[in-house]
């Protein structure tokens, strides 16, 4: 395949008429996007001043946005030359859509610099290219070379893209997921290039602190041992744990099939073996449905089954078999059922008692038990924070830190 390089002719198609200004510019506001963001990294860095990060933000989103269509035209205009900008490209997608190793330092000082440096390299290079060819830092379609075999090269850019496509799917939707799950969790869940974390947040009120610990039902074992022993002696503890005094689910509903086929430890467990050792028990593994031991500083603020309407009961029984699928094509055939039977006004009935009326239960709790305390503990599932953190501050507790604990790290899946 030859490509003929050697004259740009005097007159080309509109099309590259337009396509080479819009590369530059874009390359200009990727340019003008590290600059701002080294600017404003050191500005925070330094406790100056916040005043370009929304500008930042901005540029930040437009070259992001419009990294898609150079990226299309650097696979299907063949005139323009990748050498230049598929590296500012990458970058583009590579910094705002996963970052790793890089953004494993992410929320400290200054961390982010090494990124601002990179993006400025890049920037300097691919413009130092395009003045190199052009004589001028914009391109125009006559200094384009000539390329020739086009329909060839559109069928093989068309095999790039669907590659790229079976590669890039699974990776964006995995982001788009996490992003829905911290969104939905009020922050209290966050995927890392490191792993999953938890956030612990602290309320204050005349004396008194509040913990609220954004809770994942899987995780490693150490994460929720560690916790747990972090508790103060004499703090009161609130725990969650829906029980099953009638026997509605019969035992079908447990986290542990996910958490031994991945490695993990089951909240639930360890967390029953934690309060059989505050009571003095000796600590066994409990079955499915073995009543939570009973701790004086140690309350299971939660709900019975029983108090759930029948088809959120049948929903979790449901879920529970999904859950113990022998196969993933189960699971699947299960989810496809439960589609079929629950409709989206279901869902959100359900939801409601899942998450409000479970908290309705916990905050009842807190205010007849918190009055003599001064640290109040709440380690519950993350989705109930939201909730819990607005009816605290309704009460006139205020919001005084936060800090992330590690649930999992990726590398404890391999």
């Amino acid at each position: 395949m030859s490509d003929v390089t050697s004259e740009a002719p005097t007159r080309r198609s509109r099309f590259l008429g337009g396509v080479a200004p819009f590369v530059s510019a874009w390359l200009l506001a990727f340019a003008a996007d590290g600059v701002l963001s080294t600017l404003d990294d050191l500005s925070m860095g330094l406790g100056a001043f916040h005043g370009l990060t929304l500008l930042r933000e901005i540029v930040a989103a437009i070259v992001l946005a419009f990294a898609v269509f150079v990226a299309l035209i650097l696979v299907f205009v063949p005139q323009v030359p990748k050498r230049i900008f598929v590296l500012p490209a990458v970058y583009a997608f590579w910094a705002n859509l996963w970052g790793w190793p890089l953004a494993a330092t992410a929320g400290q000082p200054l961390s982010s610099l090494p990124l601002d440096f990179i993006q400025i390299a890049l920037a300097a290079l691919a413009l130092y290219q395009v003045r190199k060819l052009s004589g001028r830092f914009l391109l125009r379609a006559t200094d384009l070379p000539v390329k020739t075999h086009l329909v060839r090269r559109t069928f093989i850019a068309l095999g790039v893209v669907f590659l790229g496509l079976l590669v890039a799917m699974p990776i964006v939707g995995a982001k788009l997921v996490a992003s829905a799950v911290e969104e939905h969790t009020g922050g209290y869940i966050d995927f890392t290039s490191k792993g999953i974390e938890a956030h612990e947040s602290v309320f204050t009120k005349d004396g008194k602190t509040v913990r609220l610990i954004g809770m994942i039902h899987i995780g490693e074992g150490r994460f929720y041992r560690d916790l747990f022993a972090s508790f103060p002696s004499d703090a009161l503890v609130l725990v969650e744990g829906v029980s099953d005094e009638k026997g509605l689910l019969k035992g079908k509903f447990s986290y542990n099939h996910i958490a031994g086929a991945l490695g993990l430890a089951e909240q639930s467990g360890i967390q029953a073996e934690w309060m059989a050792k505050k009571a003095g028990e000796t600590a066994q593994k409990p079955a499915a449905d073995a009543a939570v031991p009973q701790v004086s500083n140690v309350i299971r603020a939660d709900i019975d089954i029983s108090d759930f309407s029948a088809k959120t009961v049948d929903f979790l029984r449901e879920v529970g078999e999904l859950y113990s699928a022998p196969s993933i094509w189960v699971a699947w055939r299960r989810i496809q059922s439960m589609s079929d039977r629950y409709t989206d006004k279901d869902v959100s009935a359900i939801y409601v008692e899942l998450i409000d009326k479970r908290n309705a239960k916990l905050i009842s709790t807190f205010d007849k038990n918190a009055g003599g305390c001064a640290t109040v503990v709440i380690p519950w599932g993350a989705e109930h924070m939201p909730g819990i953190e607005k009816a605290l501050r309704a009460r006139g507790y205020v919001f005084q830190s936060r800090h992330a604990l590690n649930v999992v790290e990726y590398a404890a899946l391999f």
